[in-house]
């Protein structure tokens, strides 16, 4: 039993390694296919081979860091680093087993972070940097990491401690399944509400839009819509980027539109008005919360899953435990839903692109189509996405359309 296990797990990871490798390299090969004649006009020949050079650099740095991250979980695998991780937090907290839980997991996590700050600050200051798309100074670099890795210790421990809490409490597995998706449904809403006031602005600064013609235009649309807006807010996005990009969060009275600065500076204002009519569009037709129903289906299965993983003393016998370890439990289900997610993806990536659709047409008809059109065309043009990406990557990973998809559908519904 304890060996069809090893042979489970490892094959998993394996095969999960290959399969996203083979899917990213099919994605970059097809970079060459013939250019869609709705985004023909997005790069001029030079821009276009400038393109190719920077998807061509990020493709390999990304099989480096995937390779890296591989390596890394399996010398921890095979060596019996998670059972030494386990004795330290048990010497460390003896009488605790959820704080073992925390302890268990954070060598775990410092090393990832150590070799993942370097492999950052390559994918910052020399790719994006030499495409110049990187603003982002070595100070705002290093307080981002602190910052980042204060909040991960605080959100990712805390979750990890309330996991093995109900877990030691419940005595059966439904009222586990129960309260554990109960908690962090209820946790998962209160941050998308707390999403735009509180977090953002640890790494960001927002301000109001200021009275202008842009902020007569948008108000004046809104109001024409029947769509009340209760705080658009620019981030300083520019500090870090120069890609564009605006989102919306929350809902009900909590709702948020955020504005990337670097729209101001690369958009006319019809083409800013017609992204904010996108984004009152995903509003309209409820997207975030269709989205958070999906969420807890999705969190359901996930804890199945894992339910299965801490009912089976196998799963941590076969690699050196003496029992169920609820910390090695949760890294073993991370590994067991890889295959999984692969069809969760495929569903939430269409459903996710038909939201996007919805809203470009809602822009459309509300606004106008060819004002939509345009604003594509910039943040395509501006971002440097990919004008020709293999179909079946589409499906798996794409949230949202290619633009030439978008386009298309926006000519449709005109």
């Amino acid at each position: 039993m304890e060996l069809t296990i090893q042979l489970i797990i490892y094959g998993i990871i394996l095969a999960s390694f290959i399969f996203d490798w083979w899917l990213s390299k099919i994605n970059y090969d097809h970079r060459d296919a013939p250019i869609p004649e709705e985004v023909s006009d997005i790069y001029d020949e030079k821009k276009y081979k400038r393109w190719q050079a920077y998807s061509m650099e990020n493709h390999r740095f990304s099989k480096i860091n995937k390779l890296i991250s591989l390596l890394v979980f399996l010398l921890l695998l095979v060596s019996g680093g998670f059972v030494l991780f386990n004795g330290w937090a048990e010497a460390l907290v003896p009488n605790n087993i959820p704080l073992q839980v925390v302890v268990f997991m954070a060598p775990y996590f410092l090393i990832t972070q150590l070799i993942g700050i370097p492999l950052s600050y390559y994918q910052t200051f020399v790719i994006e940097d030499k495409y110049g798309f990187n603003k982002t100074t070595t100070k705002t670099f290093v307080i981002d990491k602190i910052k980042g890795f204060i909040l991960s210790i605080i959100f990712g421990g805390g979750l990890l401690y309330l996991v093995a809490f109900i877990y030691i409490k419940m005595p059966t597995g439904t009222t586990f399944f129960l309260y554990t998706w109960l908690s962090l449904l209820a946790i998962f809403i209160v941050i998308n509400i707390l999403y735009v006031p509180v977090f953002v602005p640890l790494f960001n600064k927002l301000t109001p839009l200021e009275e202008n013609s842009l902020r007569d235009k948008i108000i004046g649309f809104a109001e024409s819509v029947g769509y009340e807006i209760n705080k658009i807010s620019i981030m300083d996005a520019s500090k870090r980027s120069t890609k564009l990009n605006a989102f919306f969060a929350g809902f009900g009275k909590f709702k948020n539109i955020v504005l990337f600065d670097t729209l101001l500076n690369k958009m006319e204002e019809e083409e800013i008005v017609a992204v904010l009519a996108h984004e009152i569009g995903h509003n309209k037709h409820k997207h975030i919360i269709f989205n958070m129903i999906q969420m807890a289906f999705i969190l359901s299965l996930y804890l199945g899953v894992l339910l299965v993983v801490l009912s089976v003393p196998e799963f941590s016998t076969a690699f050196g435990f003496e029992e169920i370890n609820i910390g090695f439990s949760l890294i073993l289900f991370m590994v067991l839903i890889d295959p999984i997610s692969i069809v969760i993806d495929l569903v939430t990536a269409s459903l996710s692109r038909k939201y996007e659709y919805q809203a470009d047409g809602y822009a459309a008809i509300k606004y106008n189509h060819d004002t939509m059109i345009k604003a594509l065309k910039v943040l395509t043009r501006e971002n440097f996405a990919n004008l020709t990406p293999h179909p079946l990557y589409v499906k798996l990973r794409y949230s949202h359309p290619p633009t030439a998809d978008r386009i298309r559908a926006i000519l449709e519904v005109k």
